[in-house]
């Protein structure tokens, strides 16, 4: 369920959106920061073709045949559209707590989707698949659920097959003033529901806390901006899209005003140029094991 909800015809329409937003804050329990509509479908795709660019693939541990694949928190779905063409003679689970919301995808017959909520379990026995892939879930997981989370996925992977998390480290290499600001902002409204917006750099220990075997992890450092090329601009734009998104979440747990965002989000831009700024992305793999 994404932390945002419809109008009931019953809000105080004299009030300003984000008091609005701060009152149902108060009382939502939810923490997913990035809302399933249109605009964050896009970016969702755009997200992963970009990733897919910086990886040279869709994925880093050492598959060989897997009949079973799942994708945990699929989002789109193009992920799992693009790995179930590569294996096609593996059955690929999607799993998201929201529906799959693009209606340009045809998935092939070696694809399925079950709508469930990770932090409450996943309905597979163990030892089900063969690889399971979990990615960008910086903004929909806290950190204390992580641990659990792991142990699930560990306990639905066969002995000896992969598991892979990709996510991302927020904090920025060579980060100028006004950058330094806007990731406070986010961070602030991300620890207030008890997500860690560097949590990519944690993967591969929280996974060895787990019991994860043999776990390997690949750090990719990518420009923003435009000094880095053209990985670096969409990264840019993808950011931006992100940071757009959310403001409403961000201006509401700060009392930051909306000018201020926006001004401070366009300095960010000048300044990835101007500092050199990049972020870190860390994909974690390793193998399940049972005693």
């Amino acid at each position: 369920m994404p932390w945002f909800k419809k109008k009931t015809g019953n809000e105080d329409t004299s009030s300003s959106a984000t008091d609005v937003l701060k009152r149902r804050l108060q009382n939502d329990q939810t923490i997913y920061m990035l809302p399933k509509d249109f605009r964050e479908v896009n970016r969702l795709d755009f997200q992963h073709y970009l990733l897919r660019q910086a990886m040279s693939g869709n994925y880093l541990a050492p598959l060989e045949q897997p009949s079973t694949i799942l994708d945990v928190g699929c989002g789109t779905g193009r992920w799992m559209l693009e790995i179930a063409q590569q294996f096609t003679h593996a059955q690929v689970t999607g799993v998201d707590i929201s529906p799959l919301s693009s209606s340009t995808i045809v998935f092939p017959p070696n694809c399925r989707f079950q709508q469930c909520d990770i932090t409450r379990g996943l309905p597979f026995p163990p030892r089900s698949f063969d690889y399971v892939h979990q990615r960008f879930l910086v903004f929909a997981l806290p950190l204390h659920l992580w641990p659990s989370v792991i142990r699930d996925l560990k306990r639905i992977t066969r002995p000896g097959q992969w598991i892979e998390l990709t996510d991302a480290d927020l904090s920025h290499n060579n980060p100028g003033p006004e950058t330094s600001r806007i990731l406070s902002w986010i961070d602030q409204a991300g620890k207030k529901r008890g997500l860690d917006i560097a949590i990519g750099s944690k993967l591969g220990t929280l996974m060895e806390m787990e019991g994860v075997a043999n776990v390997k992890v690949q750090k990719l450092t990518i420009p923003m901006g435009d000094w880095g090329g053209r990985i670096s601009k969409f990264l840019m734009k993808d950011f931006y899209g992100a940071a757009m998104t959310i403001k409403p979440l961000v201006l509401a747990s700060t009392g930051v005003a909306s000018e201020e965002y926006d001004r401070t989000l366009n300095a960010w831009i000048r300044e990835c140029d101007e500092y050199h700024t990049s972020c870190d992305f860390y994909v974690a793999y390793g193998q399940s094991q049972w005693l």
